[in-house]
């Protein structure tokens, strides 16, 4: 074999490399990330309220002051501009000392020396500032007691951070089911790494290779060959894929998984060890440990995808808050016309498909799913999905409720649960799901499904199979806090016009 030019290396790794990190006009350690904002805020409180202990000592000496004087001192412009300095400057000396990563934040491995170094920079570079511009000497005398309640303080917040990130973060993380793609020694060492970090809460559901023959020598579970790939995603649970095959001499296999992962909406991790290396070292670029990421713009912002579950929580909490005398009166109605529980329970397709049980007020008759095989010619609907648009299977409260949209309130608790999203393509039963016969169909589960979408709004029942899927892919592909608002905000309107109720 002819050796590798350095220009066909550099080819090689442009051929298939990460996607980038999302521009930004903004200095880097100011878009950290929420672990970053938590820990810098509660670092600036620390300092402050150290600033305050020592300058109260040094203020009632010098003129008297208590505290009650203190707390009651108009803020001067002057206070403005000195605060926002001492922030600037701990903030900064803080990032420069690497103390905002994830990694060094839920780790005690060298914690008190990182933090004292940097405590004791900033103390100093601040009480420089403040005696050159303000000519505070005072602040010189209190330095060393600054430095040293700011220090303590300091050490016990990231103390707790460190116990919750080694301790509790690991037990909320949900198991990821994960697919090897390659063979040989490549897919046992992925395999070893996985299993050698409990941590990262990966359950290996067995390998894929460009054909069967090479993948056995995994000497584990073979799925099948990338052929086989499209019809794996649709019968298993899998949320990423690693590909560890040789670039250079598998390109074309390699192209082909992400093709496939892409339309189906399964994340790819690219190996870091993809390229054969002698001297250089992995560095791994997230906070698992694991490999740099090609996803789905929806998965890709994680801060984003944080807020939005915020406001799930938010939304679903305050919802079932202000609603629970309507959903008393539902409740009490169900029960008064027909025969059976209030709350109908199914199970539906979540997130990568995993199953759950969603919770509606019961609009139909009880054993109204044991009939439904009588029923299926009577079907109206274009693909795989069931609907009849007069089925006789719906009470008359049921209709109301089905015609205003009310019986979809209990997901909400599906919300709390986070098995569901305040926006989101709507949840499929196993039925209609059993009907998909093409795998880029799956792609819609690579959100949480929603309590409304872009489906609900545009005539839900009117609205044919493929123009619902296509409506769904568009909001995965455009998906961003300001759609999920503009979805919510006319879901009312159109509930209220029963606009496509059936």
């Amino acid at each position: 074999m002819s050796k590798q030019t350095a220009q066909e290396r550099i080819d090689d790794t442009r051929a298939f490399s990460p996607l980038p990190e999302p521009r930004t006009t903004l200095p880097a350690f100011l878009v950290r990330g929420p672990i970053s904002f938590i820990c810098g805020t509660l670092d600036l409180a620390i300092v402050s309220a150290s600033l305050i202990l020592i300058a109260l000592p040094a203020n009632s000496i010098e003129s008297g002051y208590s505290l009650v004087d203190l707390l009651a001192m108009r803020v001067s412009v002057e206070h403005l501009v000195m605060l926002v300095m001492l922030a600037i400057i701990w903030r900064s000396i803080f990032w420069y000392c690497d103390l905002y990563t994830w990694h060094h934040v839920r780790s005690a491995e060298g914690l008190f020396g990182r933090l004292a170094l940097a405590t004791g920079l900033s103390s100093g570079v601040s009480a420089s500032a403040v005696s050159v511009l303000w000519h505070h000497g005072h602040f010189w005398k209190s330095l060393g007691l600054s430095w040293l309640i700011s220090l303590c303080g300091v050490c016990a917040l990231r103390s707790v951070l460190a116990a919750y990130g080694t301790y509790v973060r690991p037990r909320l993380r949900k198991t990821r089911n994960v697919i090897i793609v390659g063979s040989g020694l490549r897919a046992e060492h992925a395999r070893r790494e996985l299993i050698s970090h409990p941590e990262w809460k990966y359950a290996l559901l067995g390998f894929v290779g460009t054909d069967r023959l090479s993948t056995a020598a995994a000497g584990d579970c073979v799925l099948g060959g990338v052929g086989d790939l499209e019809d794996i995603l649709m019968r298993h649970v899998v949320d990423e894929v690693v590909i560890v095959l040789p670039i250079r001499s598998q390109y074309d296999a390699v192209e082909r998984v992400v093709g496939i992962c892409e339309r189906a909406g399964v994340q790819v991790q690219c190996s870091a060890d993809i390229f054969e290396t002698s001297i250089a070292k992995r560095i791994y670029s997230d906070e698992n440990g694991a490999m740099r990421r090609i996803v789905l713009k929806m998965v890709y912002d994680d801060r984003r995808h944080h807020l939005k579950r915020a406001i799930d929580i938010a939304g679903a909490s305050c919802g079932l808050v202000l609603l629970s005398p309507l959903l008393l009166v539902v409740a009490i109605l169900i029960k008064a016309t027909s025969r059976g529980p209030v709350l109908f329970r199914q199970k539906r397709y979540g997130l990568h498909k995993r199953i759950f049980h969603i919770y509606k007020f019961r609009s139909m008759v009880v054993d109204a799913e044991a009939a439904q095989a009588q029923l299926e010619h009577l079907n109206q609907n274009s693909g795989p999905v069931f609907k009849i648009f007069s089925d006789p299977r719906i009470t008359k409260v049921g209709a109301f409720l089905r015609r205003t949209s009310i019986d979809e309130l209990p997901q909400l608790f599906n919300v709390l649960r986070g098995e569901m999203s305040l926006v989101g393509p709507r949840p499929l039963n196993l039925r209609d799901v059993g009907r998909f016969s093409e795998a880029w169909l799956m792609r819609r589960f690579s959100v949480k499904p929603g309590l409304t979408c872009l489906w609900q709004i545009s005539g839900r029942s009117n609205v044919n199979f493929n123009r619902w899927i296509a409506l769904d892919l568009d909001y995965i592909d455009n998906w961003s806090l300001l759609l999920d608002l503009k979805i919510l905000v006319r879901t009312l309107p159109a509930v209220i016009k029963c606009k496509g109720a059936a």
